[in-house]
């Protein structure tokens, strides 16, 4: 008894929470869902925070019919009392009321979780942007003085064009994000080596793959690709690329073009080195990434639990009392 008891209160507080509280715009309400989803823990209690935050925040048009019920109890009460009712009548025209009251409550609170529904499942289906995806796997692989690390300069094959280079990322039993490289020049091949050699690790800690290493898995992935983001973010990436661009001409020598361009109509990255990904890095982290949006989606707008569309007409003539 005493459970079904706090289980109503939970309740009512809950429904009370989406009528009172602090309001948020998109922007504020669409920050503090990214931070969440990425997150390590991902706590639920953040989560429920913020749908009932974001379901505040929302107008609905049926929060206007509250007039209406307030002008039902008004003019009762002045009729009650100008008026001698028997107490059946009083007492149906009280349920009536009542009854328009908790209907207005429910669908004030669809409306408004209706509305949240519609804003989170845009920004959920946002995460599946391919510029923000390599901004969020880039972000915090290099060291936080953007240091490279020292590599011999080789000259590696200096007389054969970027195009006739390939670069084989192949699986790394000791550690899957640091693939072993080979290299492949006509029927030539090299032994395989840590990507140490190549420069392609955090400078702070060579256990650790920098921004460098993953732009190749996307090289392998992608021939080119199109990065769209404000100023900043397309002068970090550029910034990261010609890191990369560096560490090759170090390795292989300079030429006449460089074995990475940016195409200066359409802004696509492309990639002259044939890169060779055995391990499907980037094509898993796609695949994680797809897989996430979808599990965002059946917890943040599960079906099951979907609301129905509000027909606002019928609803606006009930809440109206037009039906007693």
């Amino acid at each position: 008894m005493l459970a079904f008891i706090n289980k109503n209160l939970e309740d009512i507080r809950k429904m009370i929470s989406l009528f009172y509280g602090p309001r948020y715009n998109r922007k504020e309400l669409a920050e503090c869902f990214h931070n969440w989803r990425k997150s390590v823990g991902r706590d639920p209690i953040e989560k429920d925070n913020i749908i009932f935050d974001g379901s505040r925040s929302q107008n609905s048009v049926f929060s206007k019919q509250w007039r209406w019920v307030m002008v039902q109890a008004v003019l009762w009460l002045i009729i009650s009392f100008k008026f001698r009712f028997s107490p059946v009548i009083n007492l149906m025209a009280f349920f009536t009321i009542l009854n328009q009251f908790i209907n207005n409550i429910l669908i004030i609170s669809k409306d408004k979780r209706q509305m949240f529904n519609t804003i989170i499942t845009q920004e959920i289906l946002s995460t599946k942007s391919f510029s923000l995806l390599l901004w969020e796997t880039l972000d915090g692989l290099d060291s936080e003085n953007n240091d490279s690390v020292n590599i011999d300069k080789m000259d590696y094959a200096p007389d054969c064009e970027w195009t006739d280079i390939s670069l084989k990322l192949v699986h790394n039993k000791f550690d899957k994000s640091l693939p072993l490289i080979q290299i492949n020049i006509g029927h030539e091949s090299s032994e395989l080596f840590h990507p140490s050699l190549l420069g392609l690790v955090n400078s702070s800690d060579i256990k650790k793959q920098n921004s460098s290493l993953m732009i190749l898995k996307l090289f392998g992935r992608h021939n080119n690709f199109i990065f769209d983001g404000h100023n900043s973010q397309k002068k970090s990436i550029e910034k990261k690329i010609q890191a990369l661009v560096k560490t090759i001409i170090i390795y292989f020598g300079d030429r006449d073009i460089s074995p990475i361009v940016q195409n200066e109509i359409t802004g696509s990255w492309d990639c002259f080195i044939n890169i060779i990904d055995t391990t499907d890095s980037w094509y898993q982290i796609e695949k994680e990434r797809d897989q996430d949006i979808n599990n965002l989606l059946l917890e943040w707008v599960p079906l099951e639990d979907e609301l129905e569309r509000v027909d606002q007409a019928a609803e606006s003539y009930k809440m109206k009392g037009y039906e007693w």
